[in-house]
């Protein structure tokens, strides 16, 4: 396990539990906007599916199917408590018809064979176990229903890991936060649970950012936030600036895994 040694501390990396900071993360132009645009577009809704938000956090695509499904149903899902009670907010602010859900994706939350459609937006990295993801998913979802998602897929941000592993000595994938899961594998899962017409495509979709301030408040919020609640919060600005800097541009090298598939 590496050693972060940086304004006389040191800090093992041995456990991250995240706390997503919702008003933070709303807050930031995010390449996920687009992400969430593509993945529901490609679910081709007519206007009356139950459709699952598997990973709806802040519920900035969540809120996107209320106008699409004027004679549908709603289920968002997410597993922060943060997270959600921005979602909270946006629902009794707009008046939507959305059954919101405190729930780990890849247990039983009680929805059964009740979905025409999930979709996911950079979430399913977050999971450890896909095999209980995608086998948990499908319980949920009605024989023929679409599954589309997209998440960090195999070498996803690779070149920030290797720029914060330089700065703070530590491995970022040691505690195993992220799970970036490659092609066959995931079809595989997504087989082994009940899926056919599997599509899992890697796409390189890197971000750029227009200035030291954007780029870094991105990597702290976003990229960085699991692996920073592990340090000392006066070395945090110290450390992302340094890991900015260390990139030699204003970048985050996503590697998306796109993900298309139908329920048996």
């Amino acid at each position: 396990m590496g050693q972060y040694h940086l304004a006389g501390t040191s800090v093992s990396l041995t456990s991250m539990v995240h706390a997503w900071q919702a008003a933070q993360y709303d807050a930031l132009e995010l390449p996920h906007l687009r992400w969430g645009d593509d993945v529901i577009t490609a679910l081709e809704l007519q206007g009356s599916e139950t459709v699952l938000d598997a990973g709806a956090g802040t519920g900035r695509d969540t809120m996107k199917l209320v106008n699409l499904l004027p004679r549908g149903r709603i289920i968002a899902v997410d597993a922060s408590p943060h997270m959600l009670g921005e979602l909270r907010r946006k629902v009794a602010d707009a008046g939507a018809p959305i059954e919101v859900i405190e729930s780990d994706l890849s247990k039983d939350f009680g929805i059964h064979q009740q979905c025409d459609a999930v979709m996911s937006v950079a979430t399913f990295h977050w999971i450890a176990d896909h095999d209980a993801l995608f086998a948990n998913l499908a319980t949920t979802m009605k024989p023929g229903a679409r599954l589309v998602a997209d998440c960090g897929g195999r070498s996803n941000v690779a070149r920030v890991s290797d720029a914060f592993a330089k700065v703070t000595g530590i491995d970022p994938n040691s505690a195993q936060v992220w799970n970036f899961a490659d092609v066959p594998e995931t079809t595989a899962s997504l087989a082994a649970a009940g899926f056919s017409d599997i599509d899992v495509r890697l796409v390189e979709d890197p971000a750029i950012f227009a200035s030291s301030e954007a780029h870094c408040a991105f990597l702290t919020t976003v990229v960085l936030g699991a692996q920073l609640e592990t340090l000392p919060p006066e070395d945090h600005l110290a450390i992302v600036a340094q890991v900015s800097r260390e990139l030699g541009e204003y970048l985050v090298d996503y590697v998306r895994l796109k993900i298309f598939a139908r329920r048996i």
